[in-house]
């Protein structure tokens, strides 16, 4: 019998790094992908000036992509309202050279300050692939997130965001599962709903990971509250903060999605409007 830890799961970074890992490389040609594809300008500009294309993580967790960005030559940073998982990113950039690149900080209220080390400098990509837009329950804190997303891009910037969506004329998920195996380490995960109020625009999930080693058995279980998007919704988000414009659409698996109400889970790629 495992024991249970009712916790937050990001109080758990390599649970958590372990459990999302198998989507970093697809996640990582995606990036270089959109970037070769949208910032042409971008990379030239850069190139002139000696300067590396800059990445920017919001909610970036154990930073899984940001150590891989600078392995190639990339400045990237992040920041995160959990100081297990910022640390446990900062540690690892370390491990490998870098300077800690992470700071504690909220993805509703944040500036080019907040990164104390970049003198104001502009990122030139930011991204957030996990949903985790939807932790923003209130609408001013989802407002205020795209605000500072879009004032700390450069000109012709991207943002891609990626958001699970409730579709419309089919059922919802109400459940995911994962299975991961890492050296001795195998997680297995379940993703659940526990409630939903679409009036109120708040879902209740629960998140269970269970993990064995040939030694020990234990699960952590968190419970908390998410924000919910239809298609219309979101696209009614863009258009009334009106700082970014829609480049493409994708689905999680990364490939070229048509959106629909049935749409899902949508990876958007927006690009910073002058």
């Amino acid at each position: 019998m495992s024991e249970i830890y009712t916790d937050s799961i990001y109080n758990h970074p390599v649970l958590y790094d372990v459990l999302f890992s198998v989507s970093c490389s697809a996640e990582m040609n995606f990036l270089l992908e959109m970037l070769n594809k949208h910032c042409r300008s971008i990379i030239e500009t850069k190139k002139r000036k000696n300067r590396p294309v800059s990445f920017l993580e919001p909610a970036c967790g154990t930073g899984r992509l940001l150590w891989r960005l600078k392995k190639l030559g990339f400045d990237a940073a992040g920041l995160d309202l959990n100081p297990h998982a910022v640390d446990y990113c900062n540690k690892r950039l370390r491990r490998h050279g870098f300077a800690s690149a992470a700071v504690i900080g909220d993805m509703a209220d944040f500036s080019l300050a907040t990164f104390s080390r970049r003198k104001s400098l502009p990122f030139d990509l930011a991204f957030n692939f996990v949903s985790s837009f939807l932790h923003l329950t209130e609408e001013k804190d989802a407002v205020s997130h795209l605000h500072h997303v879009a004032d700390c891009l450069t000109k012709d910037g991207l943002y891609i965001l990626g958001i699970h969506l409730l579709p419309k004329g089919r059922s919802h998920c109400h459940e995911e599962h994962w299975h991961v195996r890492h050296g001795n380490l195998t997680l297995q995960s379940v993703l659940k709903r526990k409630s939903l109020d679409e009036k109120k625009r708040l879902e209740t999930v629960e998140f269970k990971i269970n993990a064995y080693t040939p030694k020990i058995k234990y699960a952590v279980c968190d419970t908390f509250p998410l924000r919910t998007y239809s298609l219309p919704q979101i696209m009614r988000q863009f258009t009334d903060v009106n700082r970014f414009e829609i480049l493409e659409t994708f689905d999680f698996n990364l490939d070229c999605n048509v959106l629909s109400d049935e749409t899902e889970d949508v990876v958007f790629v927006l690009k910073k409007r002058q």
